[in-house]
């Protein structure tokens, strides 16, 4: 029999085969790329929001849904393997407990090569990171010194406080439109109130209105020393007793 032309038929078949294969491949291989850069654009978002939990806990859980997008550093690669880009990366079920943030993560990682039908598989995982709250791990030392007492103090050391959670050093922030603010006494701040935007941020010990929530004036940064080693710093006068 005349088998010629037969290898040309059997390239011809085979060719296409073989490119699909490693163009799957290849897709399958970005798809993995795109979850590690989820992955490491979440970590620098917990990271973030951990150290904004101090300021207040309840506002922090939705700083990941803002944040996380600038933490991207391909968005090209997120857009194409993961359903909805980075809008489409949830963190609900996101929670503070004990002095640690779990922010959970939850997308749709999609596959779709020619002639072959999408693939989406559902992935999420949760992050755990401690708090930003001033007090840090206690030493064996610490915990066994019962006998001394501790009190938190901030850069400014006007005065020092018994309780961490004593409402001068955790502020209480409130959005408000800018007109309510200023009818009830509020000044700019001297950082970020330029007027700029209708919705600002108050606090209740404060007499300043912010145009953003990470305004350098609404962050306090508190340590923790020994009683003994607050020289002349006189107490709290809200926490510490008069």
């Amino acid at each position: 029999m005349d088998d010629k032309g037969s290898a040309v038929v059997e390239a011809t078949v085979a060719a296409p085969l073989f490119l699909m294969f490693f163009l799957c491949l290849y897709m399958m291989c970005m798809a993995k790329q795109a979850e590690a850069c989820v992955y490491e654009a979440a970590v620098e978002t917990a990271e973030y929001t951990a150290e904004s939990a101090y300021l207040n806990e309840t506002a922090a859980l939705a700083v990941p849904f803002v944040k996380f997008a600038s933490y991207v550093d391909d968005e090209q690669l997120i857009n194409r393997y993961i359903s909805g880009g980075s809008s489409g990366v949830s963190f609900l079920g996101t929670y503070i407990d004990n002095g640690y943030l779990y922010l959970r993560v939850s997308y749709s990682i999609v596959v779709s090569a020619p002639l072959m039908p999408k693939l989406s598989r559902f992935k999420t995982y949760t992050i755990k990171q401690r708090i930003y709250d001033g007090r840090g791990k206690r030493t064996e030392e610490e915990e066994g010194d019962k006998d001394e007492g501790y009190v938190y103090i901030t850069d400014n050391k006007e005065v020092y406080h018994e309780s961490r959670t004593c409402t001068y050093l955790t502020l209480s922030i409130h959005g408000s439109s800018l007109l309510s603010a200023q009818s009830l006494g509020y000044e700019p701040c001297e950082f970020c109130g330029d007027g700029s935007t209708d919705y600002v941020y108050i606090t209740d010990e404060g007499d300043k209105y912010h145009t953003g929530m990470h305004c350098s004036g609404l962050k306090r940064t508190v340590y923790r020393i020994k009683k003994s080693d607050a020289g002349g710093i006189p107490p709290c006068s809200r926490c510490a007793g008069s």
